[in-house]
């Protein structure tokens, strides 16, 4: 099996693995709340990867605290967002709105003056907002306040890939750069569960289940899997791969979760994933 084929095995693994999270942590939340599950997740993930570095923890260098604290910060941000919103909407629903986050990043790039927009990004953008539309109100039930959140989520993520790139591009070792992220979303989540929650957590077979899930498969392998298989693979074979993140969260969804999507859910979904595939196919 050469290379490219493992890489986009790999990436399909972390699309299926991503895509069951969102059942997963939908019902999580009802035993741990956001800030605390996010804590319990991020530093199990973090524990693992202390493991690997081990004495190279030592040579981490300034440059790598500042960039990890900051891409930290953005991936705390949209694990927050996403984990509130999933307390208000289903698990479905908030898988395709997260997926549009690659569709935000050209559009935050040039807000900051940084590049241009092509065409076909807008073009991407407006079936992306037709399909959400099909999504959230004819067959969703109307929008809610955790759509309204889940979006906060995507753009945060966008953030996070712009910023990641950036520090990326100056030659940043990959591990401990990882392992700062880790630390911080779970020194901040932990923090910020001590000050804003008092639920107590119900230590339930399905919030273990959850924790080990999204910390050792969806956290920890998923994003070392996630840096491998993006030097291998060009944007748009990554797109079409993460693309199928949404249509995974629904079918566990539906399985396992009571979840329902009618005819009109299921369009405005394959919309937003057409448009995630078409947009980001532009990048090559």
């Amino acid at each position: 099996m050469n290379k490219k084929v493992s890489a986009q095995i790999g990436l399909l693994f972390v699309s299926i693995i991503w895509g069951l999270t969102f059942v997963l942590v939908k019902k999580a939340l009802n035993d741990a709340p956001p800030f605390s599950f996010a804590t319990l997740r991020f530093g199990l993930a973090t524990f693992f990867t202390f493991l690997i570095l081990n004495k190279k923890i030592i040579t981490i260098t300034r440059h790598e605290i500042i960039s990890g604290i900051l891409c930290g910060f953005f991936l705390f941000l949209g694990y927050a967002f996403q984990n509130f919103g999933l307390m208000n909407t289903t698990p479905t629903k908030s898988a395709f709105i997260t997926s549009v986050s690659v569709l935000f990043v050209p559009l935050l790039l040039v807000a900051m003056n940084i590049q241009k927009v092509r065409l076909r990004i807008w073009v991407s953008v407006v079936f992306a907002t037709l399909g959400l539309y099909l999504l959230i109100l004819p067959g969703g039930g109307g929008i809610n306040i955790g759509d309204i959140v889940t979006f906060g989520c995507a753009i945060s993520f966008a953030l996070h890939i712009i910023a990641q790139d950036n520090c990326l591009k100056n030659e940043i070792r990959l591990l401990p750069f990882f392992f700062i992220q880790l630390a911080f979303v779970t020194l901040i989540s932990y923090v910020h569960a001590q000050v804003f929650e008092q639920e107590a957590i119900i230590w339930s077979g399905r919030l273990i289940s959850a924790i080990i899930i999204t910390s050792v498969f969806a956290t920890f392998i998923a994003f070392l899997i996630m840096i491998w298989a993006q030097k291998i693979l060009n944007p748009s074979e990554t797109a079409i791969i993460f693309a199928m993140e949404p249509v995974a969260a629904t079918l566990f969804a539906i399985s396992f979760g009571g979840d329902m999507l009618g005819l009109w859910g299921w369009i405005g979904g394959g919309l937003v994933c057409l448009a995630v595939i078409y947009g980001e196919s532009s990048q090559d």
